[in-house]
């Protein structure tokens, strides 16, 4: 069907070319786009057809004939007369969010009977399906990572809750709360993966026309979510302590809940980044006009969209450094109960860094554009906030460090409380690095014009 409809658009116009030599009496060549040239803009679901041609020529009517194929497979086409402003004619065609334009074919005759025509294929709307597969990639990311870390974190509880149960059967209920904090991560990944899904049209079976933009926004969000994900791990190592201390003292149940829940903030601050960048898109609402008639195609935009979800991705890795932080404050609570308000200030250290690479990712949001809806960055500002992002989200892999430590001084204070203040000296010593970071962070945003 389709190879007839492209010999439909061929052979109308042979006959109308005819026609004009028929009436016109003289033999003219058809002239090709040389002095005509058109342009497709896509404006959500409709697509409008710009074409501008030469104005000393004469053409003062155009005719569009286009063919497109519907959700269901089947192909139609049409034709018809092009609005005209000056030397500037255009046609918006309404295809529907689940048809796609394979064709179209755009001819006028000039002031000396000569037919101009140009057409042009897009077999079958290539931009739109990269678009909608990218986004796909997006979602795979977002459970498949948040899924990871979430069943390392589960294993490691669930390890701990093993060995509580076989001395203590009673246990039983109290290791599987504990051992259920650390799956919430993968719940927050796969939320994000449906919502993509839901946004470009994949879970509903018919994609429509979904940017590559939009498909680099979709990977920012599940790298976002999916990278912050991976938290769960250290709220596992905080939970296997937790579950140990509630089954030898049930009175520090409480106690041993806050210092598990504490390591998945790091996953909150990945799902609100997310959520933020879907949101300013447009793929939640599926109005994503905004996004494809920004500067390049919006591919700037979808590019710090993925610096984004590195920026909060790879610093919410601080969450291991907590967790280890927090299952030392947990050990030191246990055996002396008024250790909690320190063991917590230990614990919460190395939770900055992620407060850096949220920091981070809100600052490229805000400085292209996304806040205000008024999206304004370059292909090669671009480049540079994925420098950013990466400078900020690796060297906050250094709160791993500083949580080690930190146990080691929650340990050292319960011992001998005189020595906390240098406690925390040796505990901050980590934090220098991540500060590193944030700063050439700053810096590339500041000199690459993005601040």
């Amino acid at each position: 069907m389709r190879q007839k409809s492209r010999l439909g658009i061929v052979a109308l116009a042979i006959i109308s070319a005819l026609l004009v030599l028929a009436i016109g009496g003289q033999a003219q060549d058809v002239q090709t786009i040389s002095d005509i040239t058109t342009d497709t803009m896509q404006p959500g679901n409709g697509l409008t057809v710009i074409t501008e041609v030469n104005g000393t020529l004469g053409i003062t009517t155009l005719w569009l004939n286009y063919t497109v194929v519907s959700g269901d497979g089947l192909e139609e086409s049409a034709n018809i007369t092009m609005s005209r402003d000056g030397d500037v004619f255009s046609h918006t065609l309404q295809i529907g969010s689940s048809a796609k334009l394979l064709n179209y074919t755009v001819s006028g005759i000039d002031g000396a009977g000569v037919w101009h025509v140009i057409s042009k294929s897009l077999e079958p709307a290539e931009e739109g399906i990269t678009g909608a597969y990218l986004a796909a990639l997006g979602a795979g990311l977002a459970v498949g990572i948040a899924g990871m870390g979430a069943g390392i974190g589960v294993g490691i509880a669930g390890a701990a809750g093993a060995g509580v149960v076989a001395e203590k059967p009673e246990k039983f209920g109290v290791a599987i709360l504990f051992q259920a904090l650390p799956q919430t991560q993968a719940i927050y990944g796969l939320l994000i993966a449906i919502l993509i899904l839901l946004g470009t049209g994949l879970l509903g079976g018919g994609t429509g026309f979904v940017p590559v933009s939009a498909g680099l926004v979709a990977i920012g969000c599940g790298l976002a979510v999916g990278i912050a994900g991976l938290s769960a791990i250290g709220q596992g190592i905080a939970a296997a302590a937790g579950v140990g201390a509630a089954s030898e003292k049930p009175e520090v149940f409480g106690k041993g809940i806050v210092f598990s829940v504490l390591p998945e903030t790091q996953a909150i601050y990945g799902l609100l980044v997310a959520i933020l960048l879907m949101n300013f898109s447009g793929l939640i609402g599926g109005n994503m006009g905004s996004l494809i008639n920004a500067p390049g195609g919006g591919i700037p935009i979808g590019m710090v969209s993925v610096a984004c979800g590195l920026a909060i991705g790879i610093a919410g890795l601080s969450a291991i450094g907590q967790g280890i932080a927090s299952a030392g404050g947990m050990g030191a609570t246990a055996e002396k109960p008024e250790m909690f308000g320190k063991g917590i200030l230990f614990s919460v250290l190395p939770e900055t860094q992620a407060i850096y690479g949220l920091l981070v990712a809100i600052l490229l949001m805000a400085f292209s554009g996304m806040f205000a809806g008024d999206f304004d960055v370059t292909l090669n500002q671009s480049i540079a906030s994925i420098g950013a992002a990466l400078a900020i989200g690796i060297a906050g892999l250094s709160a791993i460090g500083q949580g080690i430590t930190g146990s080691a001084a929650v340990a050292a204070t319960a011992r001998n409380p005189e020595s906390m203040g240098k406690g925390l000296i040796f505990s901050v010593m980590s934090e220098t690095f991540a500060i590193f970071g944030l700063l050439i962070a700053i810096l590339i945003m500041r000199y690459t014009g993005l601040m």
